[in-house]
C-alpha cells in the first residue's frame, strides 16, 4: 500500500498466473504528516473455505497460532533507492516467510529459534555486542567474515567493511583501516570511511583537499547524512564555519538515527556560536537537542544545555540562562559532566552579580571526592577572583 491508501494483495501461495485473482477485502486508512506518514488496516477473517479468492481464512492470531507478518518500505529517490524493513530478511527482497516476526494477541513472548540458523543480520547483532563491549580486535574480525560471506550484497559488504574499519581506528590500525576501505564496493560508502580515516587520524586539512568539492548531494540519500558529518566537523576544526553549517544541515536532513542526530546538533550549535558567532543560530540548535527532553543524559545534550546557558548569559538573561542549566540535574549527575556544568552555574550567577551563589557552586566542585580536574582548577581561580 502506499500513502494513497492504495491496496496491492497478492496470494503467494497460489500458482504466479492467480496471485492477482484474490482479494483481502482489506480496509485501510492512511494520513500524511508534515514528516511522516502513517496506516491502519482491518482484515476481515473467516474460518469458511468456500470462497477462497475473498477474505483471510484462519483464525485471528494467538500465542499458539501466531501469524507470521512484516512490515517493509521501499523508498525511491532520483539517485537511489532503500528497502527497509521491520523484521529485517537479510536478503535483497522482501518475501522471506521464515525471516517474519510473530503476530499475535497476548503478553510479551519470545519464541524458540534454532542456534545452528546464522545470517548476515544474526551475524551483525552478534558482532554488535562485541562493539558494546568493546572487543575491537574480536568486533572487527566478525565483520570481516561477514564481509566476506556467501551471497552477501554489495551494501552488506560495503556496511560490514565499514563497521571493520570503524574497529579498526579505535585500534588505531591506519594501514588496516586504508585497507578495509579499498574493498569497500559502494563507491559513497567507501569515500565516507576514507574520509573517517582522515578525520581520525587528524589530517583535516587533506580531507577537505581530497573531499571539499565533493557534490554529496548526488550520492545515495541513504549515504548524504554520514558523509555530510564528517566532512562538516573536518570544516569546523578547521574553521571554515559557513562550509561546516552547510554539511551540518544536510547531515541533519538525511540521518534517521537520534543519537547521530544528537551530535550533528550539538557540533552545529558549537561551529554556530565559536567559528560563524552566530548566537541566535547556535542557541538554536542546541535548544533542538534538549527542549524536547525530559531528562538530560547524553553527552551531547549536556553539551548542548551548557552552550545555550553560556549563550543566555551573554546576552543578559541571567535568570533563563541559570534555568536552562538547571535542566541538568546537579545532584543526581556525577562525574565531569556535574563539575563543568557547575563551572557554567558559576560563570552565570557571578554575571548575574550573584557571587555568594556563584561561590558555593565552585565550591560544591572543591567538596567532591574526586573532582574534575580542569572542573577544579577553573573553580579554584573562580572563587580567587570573587
Amino acid at each position: 500500500m502506499n500513502p494513497a491508501g492504495a491496496v496491492v494483495d497478492l496470494d503467494r501461495g497460489a500458482s504466479r498466473d492467480n496471485w492477482f485473482r484474490w482479494d483481502a477485502k482489506a480496509e485501510v486508512a492512511t494520513h500524511i504528516a508534515d514528516d511522516h506518514w502513517t496506516v491502519e488496516i482491518r482484515l476481515p477473517v473467516v474460518q469458511d473455505e468456500n470462497d477462497p479468492l475473498h477474505l483471510i481464512i484462519g483464525r485471528k492470531p494467538t500465542l499458539s497460532l501466531p501469524w507470521h507478518i512484516n512490515v517493509c518500505r521501499q523508498r525511491i529517490r532520483e539517485n537511489a533507492s532503500e528497502l527497509s524493513a521491520f523484521s529485517p530478511t537479510g536478503t535483497k527482497g522482501f518475501h522471506e516467510p521464515m525471516k517474519f516476526a510473530h503476530f499475535f494477541g497476548g503478553n510479551s513472548h519470545q519464541f524458540p529459534a534454532d542456534d545452528s540458523v546464522s545470517d548476515y543480520i544474526i551475524a551483525d547483532r552478534a558482532a554488535d555486542q562485541l562493539v558494546r563491549k568493546r572487543n575491537w580486535k574480536d568486533a572487527e574480525a566478525a565483520y570481516r567474515v561477514m564481509a566476506s560471506g556467501e551471497g552477501v550484497t554489495d551494501f552488506q559488504k560495503s556496511d560490514a567493511l565499514s563497521k571493520a574499519a570503524r574497529c579498526a581506528r579505535y585500534l588505531k590500525k591506519p594501514e588496516r583501516t586504508a585497507e578495509l576501505a579499498a574493498q569497500i564496493p559502494l563507491a559513497s560508502v567507501a569515500r565516507t570511511v576514507k574520509m573517517e580515516n582522515l578525520f581520525e587520524e587528524r589530517k583535516w586539512a587533506e580531507l577537505v583537499e581530497e573531499y571539499g568539492g565533493e557534490d554529496l548531494g548526488q550520492w545515495p540519500f541513504w549515504q548524504q547524512g554520514a558523509g555530510a558529518f564528517v566532512r562538516g566537523r573536518a570544516f569546523n576544526y578547521l574553521k571554515e564555519g559557513k562550509r561546516a553549517d552547510n554539511d551540518f544541515q544536510l547531515a541533519l536532513k538525511y540521518t534517521p538515527d537520534p543519537r547521530v542526530r544528537s551530535s550533528i546538533l550539538a557540533t552545529m550549535g558549537s561551529n554556530r556560536e565559536m567559528n560563524l558567532q552566530d548566537d541566535a543560530g547556535a542557541l538554536e540548535a542546541y535548544r533542538k537537542n534538549f527542549e524536547h527532553l525530559k531528562q538530560i543524559g547524553g553527552a551531547e545534550e549536556f553539551r548542548s544545555v551548557q552552550g545555550a546557558a553560556r549563550i543566555l548569559s551573554r546576552q543578559e538573561k541571567h535568570e533563563e540562562a541559570i534555568k536552562t542549566i538547571h535542566r541538568i540535574d546537579l545532584e543526581k549527575t556525577k562525574g565531569y559532566w556535574r563539575d563543568s556544568s557547575l563551572v557554567v552555574l558559576g560563570e552565570i550567577l557571578t554575571t548575574a552579580g550573584k557571587k555568594a551563589e556563584a561561590k558555593e557552586a565552585y565550591q560544591k566542585i572543591l567538596d567532591a571526592e574526586k573532582p574534575d580536574a580542569r572542573s577544579k582548577e577553573a573553580a579554584e581561580k573562580a572563587i580567587e577572583a570573587l
